[in-house]
C-alpha cells in the first residue's frame, strides 16, 4: 500500500564511494534509509568543508562533526553522530582508519520536560493562529496555518511530518491520513478526528488552495513545502498574542510540544472515560509512531500536574498504604 520514493545519494567527496556502499547494504536488508542518505549527504558536505583528502574519518573530523551546533537540539545532533558512526565501523572494517569507529560516542543530554499546553492555552494559541495574515509574499497563508496548527495538536504530528504531507496521502473520505518517511523511515496511517475532517475539508474547497499548483497539502508560496523554521518563526509569534510565555530555549513551549500534549490529553480523556490507560497506549503508540511501547508510556510520568485526570483514579485505591506509609515515617 505505501510505497515512498527512495533518496537518490549524491555524494561527492573523497568518502562517497564508502556513504554509497553502506546505503547499497542497508538498502539490501530491506531499510529505505532514506534519513541515513539525508545525514550523510550532510556530512559529504561537511567533508567537502574540511577539504578532506583521503579516505579517513581522524579523531579531529569526527569530533567537530559531533559538536552541538548553534540552534540545534539533542536530538538532531544525535542523529548526525549515529549515522556517522556508522560509517566510521564501515571504513574500518574495510581496512581504512577510523579510529574512532568503536569509542563511546560523547554522552548527549537528552533529558527534558516537555511544555504540556492547557486546553484553554490551545484555544487561544488557535486563535491567534487564525489571526494570521495574508501577503502577496505568501498568498496562503493565512488559509494554511489554522489548519497546520490545529493537525499538529489533534494528530500528534510531528512538523515534518505535516509539512510533507501531499494531497494524495490525505484521504478526506476515509478520514486518514498516510505518513510516509517519518522518523526512523517509518509509515503509519493516522485517523482523523470528525471536527478536524470538516475544518480540513472547507480549507481544501476554498478556490485559492484548490487551484494551488502543488502536490502538498500545505503548499509553500514557490509551489513547495514550508521550512520547519518558517512555522517555528510563526509560532513563536502566536504564542506572544496569545499571552504564552517562552520559558526560555530548552524549557519551551516548543512547536513539538503539541505533540506531547495532544498525548497527554488523549490520556486524560480516556482515564476520565473510565478506559485503561495501559490497554489504551499501543493505540497512542501507532497513532504518534513509536517504535517502542516503553517511549509512549513516558507520557503518563512527563509532567505529573499535567495529567492529575489519569493518576487520580488510583489515589482512592492507594490512599490507605500512603496514611500508613505517612504514619510510619
Amino acid at each position: 500500500m505505501f510505497e515512498e520514493k527512495l533518496l537518490e545519494p549524491h555524494f561527492t567527496s573523497v568518502l562517497a564511494p564508502y556513504m554509497l556502499d553502506v546505503v547499497e547494504q542497508k538498502r539490501a536488508l530491506g531499510n529505505k534509509y532514506n534519513a541515513g542518505v539525508e545525514a550523510l549527504s550532510a556530512f559529504d558536505d561537511f567533508c567537502n568543508e574540511q577539504q578532506l583528502r583521503i579516505p579517513a574519518i581522524s579523531k579531529e573530523l569526527l569530533q567537530k562533526w559531533e559538536k552541538k551546533r548553534p540552534h540545534e537540539n539533542e536530538t538532531t545532533q544525535c542523529f548526525r553522530i549515529s549515522y556517522v558512526r556508522i560509517l566510521c565501523k564501515y571504513l574500518h572494517s574495510n581496512g581504512y582508519d577510523a579510529p574512532c569507529a568503536f569509542h563511546p560516542a560523547p554522552h548527549v543530554n537528552k533529558c527534558f520536560v516537555p511544555y504540556i499546553f492547557t486546553k484553554d492555552e490551545i484555544e487561544r494559541l488557535f486563535s491567534a493562529v487564525d489571526c494570521t495574515k495574508e501577503s502577496s509574499e505568501s498568498p496562503l497563508r493565512h488559509l494554511v496555518m489554522p489548519v497546520l496548527f490545529r493537525l499538529l495538536y489533534t494528530c500528534g504530528l510531528r512538523v515534518s511530518e505535516a509539512l510533507h504531507l501531499k494531497v494524495a496521502d490525505v484521504d478526506l473520505d476515509a478520514g486518514v491520513l498516510a505518513i510516509y518517511g517519518a522518523k526512523g523511515d517509518k509509515e503509519r496511517l493516522v485517523g482523523i478526528s470528525d471536527s478536524m475532517l470538516t475544518y480540513m475539508k472547507s480549507y481544501r474547497s476554498n478556490p485559492l488552495v484548490a487551484n494551488a499548483k502543488s502536490i502538498y497539502f500545505f503548499p509553500a508560496p514557490d509551489g513547495g513545502f514550508y521550512d520547519t523554521s518558517t512555522i517555528y518563526d510563526i509560532f513563536r509569534k502566536c504564542l506572544f498574542d496569545a499571552g504564552i510565555p517562552h520559558r526560555g530555549r530548552g524549557k519551551g513551549p516548543r512547536l513539538h510540544d503539541l505533540r506531547h500534549s495532544f498525548a497527554v490529553h488523549i490520556l486524560n480523556k480516556w482515564s476520565s472515560e473510565g478506559k485503561d490507560i495501559y490497554t489504551c497506549l499501543p493505540i497512542l503508540r501507532t497513532a504518534l509512531g513509536h517504535d517502542r511501547i516503553t517511549t509512549t508510556e513516558k507520557y503518563l510520568r512527563l509532567v505529573p500536574e499535567a495529567y492529575m485526570e489519569v493518576t487520580e483514579p488510583f489515589n482512592e485505591r492507594f490512599h490507605t498504604i500512603t496514611e500508613v506509609l505517612c504514619n510510619e515515617e
